[in-house]
């Protein structure tokens, strides 16, 4: 069921080149992250979504740092040795420092047009709404000057209403792998969610409802097997789900900046555009990179553990990227006073070697079965207790 989406992820340029050459739009690619595609769609572009890749290394950093994340240098990384060619311009977000520092070497190396969604530090809003005004305004006079089309309400409509489809099928699988435990391997899953970053919204819908209306027919063999809920900016590399797979463990929800933070996403409300993109950066799930005083990330995520019925959390964590640092260790710490199992891995994108990670993994999971056979057994012990006094 899931080998069409494999094929996607393993052929990422062949899939874009293909799309770019049956639309016949200007390819723009999408730094992460919470950029509403539909902006992009609603121009008469055709929006890719890069949250980095696994080459190693070689050229980016002559401009920047090793402390960079490796988000950030290896998207660099692919447009220096040319292999994302086929973007003709790009479109950033105002996340973290190194985001903003990115789009301005982009700028001064590289010819080609950048566009940035500045998200505002404010407490308001009022305040987020009247910095946004012009923001969007600059945006989307940016898009319409690279595709060279206008931006209508009918295109914003219907922009709206494609990419409400897709993380509305997005919602739907992450429903059924919560309810249905163990249905769909940790692999398969990210690697469903992932081909969406490629592949044109349609066809993605398209490719999505197929898979649901075959998954859902069919039953979950989940057993005891130890519920995780993963947590980070970045689900990849898509390796490590393998070794997931393999420990015994199922996902059953996440966290991640590219996984649910987005597809929880609603519909984008077009009718006032900047009140709509306004509501699609800030709700509803609160993400570490975006200050709102009015959604607290830490009883939110330990309410979506509770209602996914995870046994424990594990912390994915990008080296060197300083929001999701920062906020790791409070997390744990309300996460542990809640007696929630927690541990965390340490990765970068361009990792080959996976023993350290599998080990710590297999750990983790050896003491969510401990605790679950723990359970088991006090359970049973009251079962014969009960019964021997009655």
């Amino acid at each position: 069921m899931f080998e069409a989406f494999h094929e996607i992820v393993t052929n990422v340029s062949e899939t874009i080149l293909k799309y770019e050459k049956e639309l016949n739009r200007p390819v723009i690619g999408v730094m992460p992250a919470y950029f509403p595609m539909e902006l992009i769609e609603a121009a008469g572009g055709y929006p890719v979504q890069l949250w980095g890749n696994n080459l190693p290394i070689e050229k980016a950093d002559a401009y920047l740092q090793s402390y960079c994340c490796s988000v950030a240098r290896s998207v660099m990384e692919l447009e220096i040795r040319g292999i994302s060619h086929m973007v003709k311009a790009y479109a950033f977000t105002s996340l973290c420092d190194t985001l903003i520092n990115l789009r301005e070497i982009y700028r001064r190396v590289f010819s080609k047009p950048t566009l940035e969604l500045s998200i505002p530090i404010t407490r308001t809003a009022i305040a987020r709404h009247n910095y946004l005004e012009s923001v969007v305004k600059s945006v989307t006079a940016g898009l319409e000057k690279i595709t060279g089309n206008k931006i209508t309400p009918d295109s914003l409509d219907k922009a709206a209403n494609l990419y409400g489809r897709t993380r509305a099928l997005q919602r739907r699988l992450y429903r059924l792998r919560c309810q249905k435990p163990g249905l769909v391997k940790s692999l398969d899953f990210y690697t469903a969610i992932k081909s969406g970053f490629f592949l044109p919204g349609h066809v993605y819908n398209r490719m999505l409802d197929d898979l649901l209306q075959k998954l859902e027919g069919l039953e979950a063999h989940n057993g005891s097997r130890p519920k995780l809920l993963l947590s980070g900016m970045v689900f990849d590399p898509l390796a490590i789900h393998k070794i997931i797979d393999e420990s015994g463990a199922c996902v059953v929800d996440d966290d991640f900046a590219n996984g649910w933070r987005t597809v929880s996403k609603g519909d984008l409300k077009v009718a006032n555009l900047v009140e709509g993109i306004t509501d699609f950066l800030f709700n509803p799930a609160p993400c570490c990179c975006i200050y709102n005083p009015d959604n607290d990330r830490h009883p939110y995520l330990l309410n979506r553990v509770k209602e996914s019925g995870a046994d424990g959390v594990l912390f994915w964590y990008v080296k060197f990227c300083e929001p999701d640092a920062f906020d790791r260790p409070q997390l744990m710490k309300q996460l542990k006073d809640a007696n929630i199992p927690v541990s965390f891995i340490d990765l970068e994108l361009t990792m080959t070697n996976f023993d350290a990670v599998r080990t710590r993994i297999n750990a983790f999971c050896e003491i969510l079965e401990s605790g679950q056979l723990i359970l088991h057994g006090i359970h049973a012990y009251g079962i014969r207790l009960t019964g021997t006094v009655g």
